[in-house]
């Protein structure tokens, strides 16, 4: 169980009876958008003296909000890390490419990234983390992001998934964000033999900074981790 006491003691946070205070988080869009709702509502049902903000954008952007003072805590996903910035790994997530059940597009349950050449694409946006492990994914097969046919580099899942239902092309989303339109039926899987597209989604938080409220939040959050 979360022992609030004894982590208070440990933090040094000086909080005896609850913890207060503001907490500045920024999450990169599929958490923000997939993860972290969820584990908000829970933090603040248990700690409702704590009042917490949540900024919103890429993976470097939040990077960029953290190195300028104007969060405590940022959830990224992604594969770059800065020197300065200390990433502890917080749950793991999986891109998949998806189509629209019905697509016109020739492709079965499954292709091999060579054919990756000759369909189109809808790509989330330079900066994102989802497009740093697609384009690290493609590298291990020593193909380039330039040599494909990107139809649209889009800011967020939902706008990729929204395009799709007109579109005739492939997107690459977290797995986490199409629960329902794989239940629904809107959207399926296509697997890419051989290329697995698995990271990590981690904290960020300054080199050094080891206390109060936004470890407080990480140890929540990785206590209840298994409900994500």
């Amino acid at each position: 169980t979360f022992r609030r006491k004894k982590d208070a003691e440990e933090l040094s946070c000086g909080f005896e009876d609850e913890y207060t205070g503001g907490l500045k988080l920024g999450a990169s869009t599929t958490i923000a958008q997939y993860v972290l709702p969820p584990l908000l509502a829970s933090f603040i049902g248990k700690f409702p003296q704590v009042s917490l903000s949540l900024l919103n954008g890429n993976s470097r952007e939040i990077e960029a909000a953290l190195q300028e003072h104007r969060i405590d805590l940022g959830f990224v996903e992604g594969v770059f890390r800065l020197p300065n910035i200390r990433y502890t790994t917080f749950l793991e997530d999986e891109l998949v490419a998806v189509v629209r059940t019905g697509s016109k597009l020739a492709v079965g349950e499954e292709i091999t990234p060579d054919e990756l050449f000759h369909l189109p694409l809808v790509l989330r946006e330079r900066g994102s983390g989802t497009l740093d492990v697609f384009e690290r994914a493609l590298q291990q097969h020593n193909i380039k992001l330039s040599s494909l046919q990107v139809l649209m580099y889009l800011g967020s899942t939902e706008s990729i998934k929204l395009f799709l239902e007109h579109t005739d092309c492939l997107g690459i989303v977290s797995v986490r964000s199409i629960t329902r339109e794989l239940y629904s039926g809107q959207l399926r899987v296509v697997e890419i033999k051989g290329m697995p597209m698995l990271r990590d989604f981690s904290f960020a938080q300054p080199q050094g900074q080891e206390s109060g409220l936004a470890q407080v939040f990480m140890q929540f959050a990785m206590h209840n981790n298994h409900k994500l």
